[in-house]
C-alpha cells in the first residue's frame, strides 16, 4: 500500500471516528479497505500501522502548559479583534493530516498559543508596548511546532513582522526555514513550489493561498544577507501579508537586520510596524557575558537594541534548558539597547505529551532516582585507551572501541526491525559524538566508514548463506546475537535478507563546519539511513530524523550543554525498545543529575503558577552538582550566587558513592570490633526482612542501639574520595538530630561476627575502579538493596508499608519502608567487588576482583529537621531572600 493510500485512509477513519465514538479503530480500517478496494488479509503490516497511528491519535495524552504570571494583570484583546484565523486553521489542520498529530495535543497547542498571544500586546491599537517572556519546553519535544502555532496566530492577529532567530548554525538555520516553508509560508521558493499549509488541488483554495502568502527574505541556502537586505523592495508597513524571516544568531545576520530596519524608517528609532522576535535556543549565545557591568557581549547587545527599534514590540525566547535565562539580572539596562532579555513578564512550562521519551525516561526511576537498569542505556567501559573522555593534548583516535562497533551492529538491526514493524518513519539515524574537534572527528569518520565497509561486504556476500556459514564470519556472528532480542518477529533468513536489501543505502556522513556533507533528509523520498558524525552541528536543536542508536563520550562542565547533546530524545513510536544511548557511567551520573535538577526546577515553575506570581518576583533555584557539573558556563552566571538552603535526607537513603580499598584490613577490624560491641551491650537475633526468600540469613540485627556508638563508627569509617564531601553533611544532620535518633536498628553482615556467611556480589564496569577505590555510584540501588530496608521493622510497620507499596503499584522500592520507620537503620555489608568486561565472543564476562570489602548504608526515617545543601540562585532570589536577611541583621545590629 502507498504512502498516498495509507494517509487517505488514516484521515478518514479519524473523520469517521470523530463523529461516531462507538466505531473501533479496527472497523474503522477494514471499512475505509474494503471501500478501497483493499483486502485486509493482504495488508496486514499497514493494517497494524494504521492502527496504531490512529490509537496514538487518541490515546495521547497532553497536560497544559504552566504559567507563570500575574493572571489579573493579563488584559484579554483577542475578543476585540476581527479574525478569520486562516494561518492557525491551516497550520492545524496540517498537523493533524500530514503531521498526524494526536488531537489532545493539538488542542493543548492551541490554547497555550491564544495564552501566550494574549499576554503580547496587542498589535492593533497604537498604544506602545514591550512584552518579554520565555517558553521552556523539553529538548526535542516539539518546540518548533509550538512556536510556528503562535507565529500563525500572531500573524492573524496582526503582527505585520516575525524575527525568528535560531541557533548559531547553519544546518540548523536551514531546518528551521524548512520548518517554516512548511507550517507558515506553504512555499519552497528555491524549487518554486508550493508546500505544506500551502498546497491543494483546489484551483480555488490555490488562488486563496497565493493571495495571503506571507513574505519571506530568507531561504534554505541563504540567510538575511547583505545582498537581500539592499535587494528586497518589501517594507513590513507597506506590506498586505505578514513579513518573516528566518535568520542565523550571527552578528553580521543581526547588523543587517538592524541596518535594514533603520533605513527603512529614515534612521528613526522606533519603528511603527508591530514585531514579533522569537529567539529559538534562547540560552545560547543571547545571554549577556561581559564581565563589565556597562557593556554587553555583541549578540546580545543586538537582539536588545533590535527590540529596542520597535514601538511595538515582543520577545520571546524558546528553550529546554532555561537555566542561563533565569539567571539573567531583570534590572539590567543600557538606555541604547534596552532592558537585558530577562522574561520578565511571563514563564509558560510546556508538559511533553505522554508518548514523549525524555531524560526522566532514559535517566530516572519512578521515583526520581538514577536508574541503572534503564533499558535504553548501554554503559561504555572500553573506551580510555581508544577515545578516553578526557584526551591527552596531543592524543589521537586511532582505533574505536568495540562498544562503537557493537552500537554499529546495532543500528543495523534495528533499520531491519523497523522494516518488519512497517514504521511509518521512514529515516533511521545513528549519531556518534565523541569530540567538539573537527580533526577527530574526521578521524573518527574515517575509521567508521572502514568498519562500515567491511561490514557492508560480509552482509552482501555472506549474507545469503546458510546459517551455519554466516556466523563463521565476525560481522555476522555479531549481527545475529544483536538480532536474537527480536527473533520472534521475523526468521533469522528474512532478517540478513531484508539487511541485504538495505546495507548499501547506509551513508556515513561526518557533519560538521569544515565538512560539506548535509543532513537533507528531504531529498530522500525513500528514507534516508545515516550514520552521522560530528559535535556541536549535531548538538543544539538540530533533529536526527528517526534516531534509534547514539554513541556519546563527551566531557563537557556545563549541565545544559550536556543535555543539549540530547538529539536521542523525542517521540519513538512503535521502536522505543530499539533505541539505546552509549555513554560512560560517568556522563550517566551527570545526565541523571541534570534531569533531577530540571525536574526541580519545573517544580519551582509551578509553585510560581500557585501564586500568581511573574518571574520579576519569584526567586528561582537550581542544585548545585557535587560531582564538579556546572548548571550552565560560568560567564552566564555573573547575576548568580551560591547559597546554602536546606534540605532534608528525611524518608532518604544515604549510600556510598564510592569505597575506599586503601586498608580493607583495618576496616574490617573494624567493623568486627563494632559488631563484639553491640553483641556484648545490645544482643544481637536473626535480622528478619519480611522476604525469607531474600538475604535475610547473612546478617543479624540488634534494636535500640545508642547514636553515640553510630557516631564513633561513622567517624572512624575510611571514605572514599567521593563521599568527602557528603562526609560532613553526614555528621551534621545526625549530630543536630541525637534526641531525635537517639535509638538505632543495626544490621550487621554475619562474618563480621566470626561466622562464616557468603558475602554479596557487586559488579561494577572496569572504569569504576581506580587505584585506591572503587566508584560505585549506586543512587541507592547497589550498595543497600530496596527490601534490605525493610530490617527493623515491626509486622505492623511492614504490613503498612507493603500496603501502600501496592495502592501505589510499585515493585520495588523502600520509600514506604522509610516513611513507617520511626528509628533509622545503619547497615553493615560485605561485598563481592567484581568487574564486568565482554569477552570476544560478546557475552558477559565477570572477573574476580576483590572479596569480603566492608561498607555501609542508611534508611532515615522521617524527620522535621533539615541538613544544608548548596543552590545557585538568580538575583531575583538574592534580592527578595537574602537581601532581606542582610537588613534584618543590620536593624538587630542597630
Amino acid at each position: 500500500m502507498s504512502d498516498q493510500t495509507i494517509s487517505r485512509i488514516y484521515e478518514a477513519c479519524i473523520a469517521a471516528m470523530s463523529s461516531n465514538s462507538n466505531l473501533s479503530s479496527s472497523e474503522a480500517i477494514t471499512g475505509m479497505m474494503v471501500m478501497h478496494g483493499l483486502k485486509v488479509e493482504d495488508q496486514q503490516a499497514a493494517f497494524e500501522l494504521l492502527k496504531h497511528k490512529i490509537e496514538t491519535y487518541f490515546s495521547t495524552e497532553q497536560q497544559p502548559a504552566h504559567i507563570l504570571d500575574k493572571e489579573q494583570e493579563t488584559i484579554p484583546w483577542l475578543q476585540s479583534v476581527s479574525s478569520n484565523e486562516y494561518y492557525s486553521d491551516r497550520y492545524y489542520e496540517h498537523l493533524r493530516t500530514e503531521g498526524q498529530l494526536p488531537s489532545k495535543v493539538i488542542s493543548v497547542m492551541k490554547s497555550t498559543n491564544r495564552e501566550t498571544l494574549e499576554r503580547l500586546g496587542n498589535p492593533n491599537i497604537d498604544t506602545p508596548f514591550k512584552r518579554q517572556g520565555l517558553v521552556v519546553g523539553n529538548v526535542q519535544s516539539g518546540k518548533t511546532a509550538n512556536y510556528l502555532s503562535l507565529i500563525n496566530l500572531a500573524a492573524d492577529y496582526g503582527y505585520k513582522l516575525i524575527i525568528l532567530i535560531t541557533g548559531i548554525h547553519n544546518n540548523l538555520r536551514s531546518q528551521t526555514q524548512k520548518r517554516v516553508n512548511e507550517g507558515f509560508i506553504g512555499k519552497d521558493s528555491e524549487k518554486q513550489k508550493h508546500i505544506g499549509v500551502g498546497h491543494s488541488n483546489d484551483p480555488a483554495v490555490m488562488a486563496v493561498i497565493k493571495s495571503n502568502e506571507p513574505h519571506c527574505f530568507t531561504t534554505v541556502t541563504d540567510d538575511f544577507n547583505g545582498k537581500i537586505r539592499a535587494s528586497t523592495a518589501v517594507r513590513p508597513e507597506n506590506a498586505k501579508n505578514p513579513v518573516i524571516m528566518v535568520v542565523k544568531k550571527n552578528y553580521h545576520t543581526l547588523d543587517n537586520i538592524i541596518e535594514w530596519l533603520r533605513n527603512n524608517e529614515d534612521g528613526q528609532r522606533f519603528i511603527g510596524t508591530p514585531a514579533l522576535i522569537i529567539d529559538d535556543e534562547a540560552d545560547n549565545a543571547s545571554i549577556n557575558t561581559s564581565k563589565n557591568p556597562n557593556e554587553t557581549t555583541r549578540i546580545n547587545g543586538q537582539i536588545r537594541e533590535m527590540f529596542n527599534l520597535f514601538s511595538q514590540g515582543s520577545y520571546i525566547g524558546y528553550t529546554a534548558t532555561p537555566f542561563a535565562n533565569i539567571f539573567i539580572d531583570p534590572d539590567d539596562y543600557d538606555q541604547a539597547k534596552a532592558d537585558d532579555l530577562f522574561p520578565k513578564d511571563f514563564i509558560f512550562t510546556l508538559e511533553a505529551p505522554s508518548n514523549y521519551m525524555g531524560a526522566k525516561e532514559f535517566f530516572l526511576n519512578d521515583q526520581g532516582e538514577p536508574n541503572y537498569d534503564s533499558p535504553y542505556i548501554e554503559f561504555i567501559d572500553d573506551n580510555e585507551d581508544t577515545i578516553p573522555l578526557k584526551k591527552p593534548k596531543e592524543f589521537e583516535i586511532t582505533e574505536l572501541p568495540k562498544s562503537l562497533i557493537d552500537a554499529m551492529y546495532e543500528y543495523l538491526v534495528s533499520i531491519v526491525i523497523k522494516d518488519v514493524r512497517s514504521i511509518g518513519n521512514r529515516h533511521t539515524s545513528m549519531l556518534i559524538n565523541v569530540s567538539h574537534k573537527t580533526q577527530e572527528q574526521k578521524d573518527v569518520f574515517g575509521l567508521v566508514s572502514q568498519e562500515y565497509e567491511e561490514i557492508r561486504r560480509a552482509v552482501k556476500y555472506l549474507g545469503a548463506k546458510d546459517q551455519n556459514e554466516r556466523i563463521e564470519n565476525h560481522h555476522l556472528a555479531a549481527l545475529y546475537r544483536k538480532y536474537l532480542a527480536y527473533s520472534n518477529e521475523c526468521h533469522v533468513d528474512e532478517f540478513f535478507k531484508k539487511l541485504q536489501n538495505v546495507i548499501e543505502t547506509i551513508k556515513v556522513k561526518i557533519i560538521n563546519s569544515a565538512s560539506d556533507d548535509k543532513l537533507d533528509y528531504d531529498n530522500y523520498a525513500d528514507g534516508l539511513n545515516v550514520i552521522a558524525i560530528g559535535g556541536y552541528s549535531l548538538s543544539r536543536g538540530f533533529t536526527l530524523e528517526g534516531l534509534t542508536i547514539s554513541y556519546l563520550i563527551r566531557n563537557t562542565a556545563m549541565a545544559d550543554t550536556l543535555l543539549q547533546m540530547g538529539r536521542w530524545f523525542g517521540y519513538r513510536d512503535r521502536y522505543r525498545d530499539l533505541c539505546k544511548l552509549y555513554i560512560p557511567d560517568a556522563s550517566f551520573e551527570w545526565y541523571a543529575f541534570i534531569a533531577q535538577s530540571i525536574e526541580e526546577l519545573r517544580k519551582e515553575f509551578i509553585i510560581m503558577e500557585q501564586n500568581n506570581l511573574t518571574p520579576s518576583e519569584y526567586g528561582l533555584k537550581v542544585r548545585n552538582s557535587n560531582t564538579g557539573l556546572l548548571i550552565t558556563a560560568k560567564n552566564k552566571m555573573r547575576h548568580a550566587e551560591s547559597v546554602t538552603l536546606s534540605e532534608s535526607f528525611s524518608e532518604s537513603s544515604f549510600t556510598l558513592r564510592g569505597i575506599a580499598l586503601d586498608d580493607l584490613d583495618q576496616q574490617r577490624r573494624k567493623f568486627a570490633t563494632f559488631g563484639s560491641a553491640i553483641n556484648d551491650q545490645y544482643g544481637l537475633h536473626g535480622a528478619y526482612s519480611h522476604d525469607k526468600e531474600k538475604d535475610h540469613e547473612l546478617f543479624f540485627l540488634a534494636n535500640d542501639v545508642n547514636v553515640n556508638d553510630i557516631i564513633a563508627l561513622l567517624s572512624n569509617y575510611e571514605y572514599s574520595v567521593d563521599d568527602l564531601d557528603r562526609k560532613e553533611a553526614l555528621y551534621t544532620y545526625i549530630l543536630e538530630r541525637k534526641e531525635e535518633m537517639a535509638a538505632w536498628d543495626v544490621v550487621i553482615h554475619k562474618s563480621f561476627l566470626g561466622i562464616q556467611a557468603p558475602s554479596q556480589l557487586r559488579t561494577f564496569a572496569k572504569s569504576c575502579y581506580h587505584q585506591d577505590h572503587v566508584k560505585t555510584a549506586d543512587g541507592g540501588g547497589r550498595i543497600l538493596r530496596p527490601w534490605e530496608e525493610a530490617f527493623g521493622l515491626t509486622e505492623d510497620q511492614y504490613n503498612k508499608a507493603e500496603q501502600q507499596r501496592i495502592i501505589a503499584d510499585i515493585d520495588q522500592t523502600a520509600q514506604f519502608y522509610r516513611k513507617n520507620r520511626d528509628k533509622p537503620l545503619l547497615v553493615l555489608k560485605s561485598l563481592d567487588l567484581k568487574k564486568k568486561q565482554k569477552s570476544h565472543e560478546d557475552a558477559n564476562k565477570d572477573e574476580s576482583n576483590l572479596s569480603h570489602v566492608p561498607a555501609f548504608a542508611i534508611s532515615f526515617p522521617k524527620s522535621e529537621n533539615h541538613q544544608p545543601v548548596s543552590y545557585i540562585v538568580n538575583k531575583v532570589y538574592v534580592d527578595g531572600y537574602i537581601g532581606s536577611m542582610e537588613e534584618a541583621d543590620d536593624e538587630l545590629g542597630e
